[in-house]
């Protein structure tokens, strides 16, 4: 079997899972860059990966809307590796469908993209672990909205809960073995799937209602990605770590700017 430490990471043409590959590429490592379409963006960013950080970096064409099919093609490119050392489930689709008009073929969608599809494939590669003897890593990118709803996101918002009680039960299961297996759940990010298409703007979007003012860089999410899958997070398993500026502690804001504005007087006022 192969020494070289191999990560694969779903979703890596752009945003969140291009920041991620080079987070993590360097010497010796071996990155399996997971696609579903953009053939020549990938292939861009693994020839630019492979220059300036000597990672090798192979593509992988996986679209997740087909899980069986795309849980063959990423272990066919793990089998031909040797090894797998780590998983980084980061494809996923956004969703706004209003809850009265909700399309069951839309819903089969969303949920074979955003949780059946990353847990088949943690399945998959923590089988490949177990049976190689190796004490491996899995991230899954999850949202806030896996715990804080969001009008519009009953599909959204219900694949990325499934997906953080996921990751919970293979910690679970794969802890004896020594593998861990956690979350990361962003709130919004400046990425072209949240309308911003150029991602180093995300410090110059103002979003006043997130106490830290501004959406997440995609490095930002990235860096966290990279620590829990390191050995610097080697006592972390199941955990789901909210990297979201804040936002899920601003659910009764609203309402209180509201109230304390609305009180009416009281009759008797104290002397």
């Amino acid at each position: 079997m192969s020494d070289q430490h191999t990560t694969l990471i779903t979703g890596a043409s752009s945003g969140i899972g291009r920041a991620t590959a080079r987070a993590l590429a360097r010497p010796g490592h071996r990155l399996l860059l997971g696609y579903a379409t953009g053939e020549d963006r990938i292939r861009q960013v693994a020839g630019e990966l492979q220059r300036t950080t000597g990672a090798e970096c192979v593509p992988v064409r996986a679209d997740l809307r087909d899980p069986e099919a795309a849980v063959d093609s990423c272990m066919a490119a793990v089998e031909r590796a040797g090894r797998i050392d780590c998983l980084v489930n980061n494809a996923g689709v956004n969703d706004r469908s209003a809850a009265d008009a909700l399309e069951l073929k839309r819903a089969d969608e969303v949920f074979a993209v955003n949780a059946l599809a990353p847990m088949a494939l943690a399945s998959a590669v923590g089988h490949h672990m177990i049976r190689g003897g190796v004490r491996g890593s899995i991230v899954n990118v999850t949202s806030v909205h896996e715990t804080v709803p969001i009008t519009g996101g009953a599909l959204y918002c219900a694949s990325k809960a499934a997906l953080g009680m996921v990751t919970k039960v293979l910690a679970l299961e794969f802890g004896r073995y020594g593998i861990r297996v956690n979350s990361v759940a962003p709130g919004e990010t400046a990425t072209a799937m949240n309308g911003v298409h150029d991602e180093d703007a995300y410090r110059e979007i103002s979003r006043p209602d997130i106490p830290l003012g501004r959406p997440a860089g995609v490095e930002e999410i990235a860096s966290l990605i990279a620590h829990l899958a390191g050995p610097g997070a080697g006592y972390i398993t199941g955990a789901s770590v909210l990297a979201d500026g804040g936002l899920a502690l601003t659910a009764a804001e609203a309402n209180a700017r509201h109230a304390f504005t609305t009180v009416p007087p009281r009759e008797n006022p104290p002397a």
